[in-house]
């Protein structure tokens, strides 16, 4: 029989122990009362000791810690590199803040609900939807584990359309053309999901050596860009739009410049949402840690704040730095002092991009890779970033499926619940996470998948949150969820 630890708000009452009625026994010599200052020291060396435990449990601190990079590696994705700064050129620094802040409250918020239901009993492999539908009923757990699934395949895809567009444009810059920009992309996404479909069905070994190693790249990837804000520019960075540090430069960011269809608000959020919706990655392999009611919490909600205060000064240096609009045509610098018939920010700083703007064929501007201080480094991390979550979301999708189909909540299939090899891989959810990768990779368009994406994760992070509240406000004794300190 399963033990629950008891819950502070618990209405079912202990077992009476024996001790506590010693002095009514005969012959017994009664024991005086602990005073309430020595019950309050005594609480306090026990929470000193508990601290001083994770502090110094090696085992404790690496599953912590395993829990929070794959987080990290999963809500930094390809919309970090790709579309940060071209959100921040069109809604400004304000606005993007505001979107970087809306996304980060939604994601805290479903943390905190998964951490309540992780830390109420037994967590095994599954995930959220493990811990949901075991913690409220499989009748709640079951519409969130599909959609859940589903949204992790279709992240998958959208990880691997941002790495396959930067593959094609690294080949056209050496003419290399395969049939044409669009076909390039999905030769590439098709080919790129093979292989990590293949690293996958290696085991979580493989998988989880590899997942460090894009870890190191994405971090030498941030260091590589912040020194590249402090470097003084060359006349080819001017003319891409990089004039360093101007505090003109960062007034005329600050507010938003809306452009084609896609610039509003909400079109610059659903793009944007996909890149903080990794933080149940944690709980999709609760599987595979030690102790997974005390690292998912943890890893998790540490892994939101590091990456919210990394999208938050990445989008203020990039826009402190950059102008919106250059042509990157080194002969546009102005020889003169005349600024006469010059439109826009950088015929102050000695540059005349007129021309592009009024055609709107600016090909430079605030751009991240170009703010480095070596292109090829972004170009690694952009690498890192995309295929880390894309194998992040490959490996969730398939391991939340397979505790779903175990259930045998939704018929016909049962097929997909079967596991091989001593850690139970589902290698037939894994075929079928990769047929509907591929499916979505042949779209062939970020902000497309990326709009999709925002609205299936907003759905299963709403009925997650939703299926919280529900066990909180019911007050029922079997599921009160509290976020616990694990011992």
């Amino acid at each position: 029989m399963e033990l629950r630890r008891p819950s502070f708000y618990s209405t079912i009452d202990l077992v009476p122990q024996l001790e506590h009625y010693v002095s009514t026994l005969p012959r017994q010599q009664a024991r005086s009362r602990l005073s309430l200052e020595a019950l309050r020291r005594a609480f306090e060396v026990h929470f000193l000791e508990k601290v001083w435990k994770h502090l110094t449990d090696p085992a404790s601190f690496i599953y912590f810690a395993w829990s929070q990079v794959r987080c990290m590696l999963n809500i930094w994705g390809v919309i970090l590199f790709l579309r940060l700064s071209w959100i921040t050129s069109q809604a400004g620094i304000l606005l993007t803040w505001v979107i970087i802040l809306m996304s980060v409250m939604v994601t805290s918020v479903t943390a905190l609900s998964i951490s309540a239901i992780a830390t109420n009993g037994r967590v095994t492999s599954g995930g959220a939807y493990f811990m949901i539908s075991r913690s409220l009923g499989p009748e709640i757990g079951g519409p969130i584990g599909m959609v859940f699934s589903f949204a992790n395949a279709l992240a998958c895809a959208l990880n691997t359309v941002g790495f396959a567009e930067v593959v094609r444009d690294l080949l056209q810059e050496f003419g290399v053309i395969m049939v044409d920009s669009i076909n390039d992309v999905r030769i590439v996404g098709v080919i790129t999901v093979t292989v990590l479909l293949l690293i996958s069905l290696a085991g979580m070994e493989w998988e989880s050596k590899t997942q460090i190693l894009f870890f190191i790249v994405i971090i030498v990837s941030f260091s590589n860009y912040l020194v590249g804000t402090f470097l003084p520019p060359s006349p080819e960075k001017k003319a891409q739009g990089i004039f360093g540090y101007r505090s003109e430069i960062f007034l005329a960011n600050l507010k938003p410049d809306w452009r084609g269809p896609e610039g509003n608000f909400f079109q610059m959020f659903a793009i944007f949402f996909p890149s903080a919706i990794g933080i149940l990655s944690g709980a999709n392999i609760s599987g595979d840690l030690k102790d997974p009611a005390s690292a998912i919490p943890k890893g998790t909600l540490t892994a939101i704040f590091c990456t919210a205060v990394s999208y938050l000064v990445i989008s203020a240096t990039v826009a402190s730095c950059v102008v919106r609009d250059a042509s990157g045509n080194i002969s546009d610098i102005l020889t003169g002092n005349g600024t006469d018939g010059c439109v826009g920010l950088a015929c102050n700083l000695g540059w005349n991009f007129t021309e592009c703007i009024q055609s709107q064929s600016c090909g430079y501007g605030l751009v991240l890779g170009q703010v480095s201080g070596f292109y090829y480094l972004i170009t690694a991390g952009v690498f890192a970033a995309s295929l880390s979550s894309a194998l992040g979301f490959l490996v969730s999708a398939p391991k939340v499926f397979q505790c779903l189909c175990r259930d045998k909540i939704y018929p016909y299939i049962g097929f997909f619940a079967k596991g091989y090899g001593k850690n139970d891989e589902p290698l037939r959810a894994y075929l079928l996470c990769y047929i509907i990768a591929v499916a979505f990779i042949l779209i062939a368009e970020l902000n497309t998948i990326a709009a999709l994406i925002s609205n299936f994760f907003l759905c299963s992070y709403s009925l997650i949150n939703f299926s919280c509240f529900h066990a909180s406000i019911t007050n029922s004794p079997g599921e009160l969820l509290t976020l616990y300190t694990q011992d």
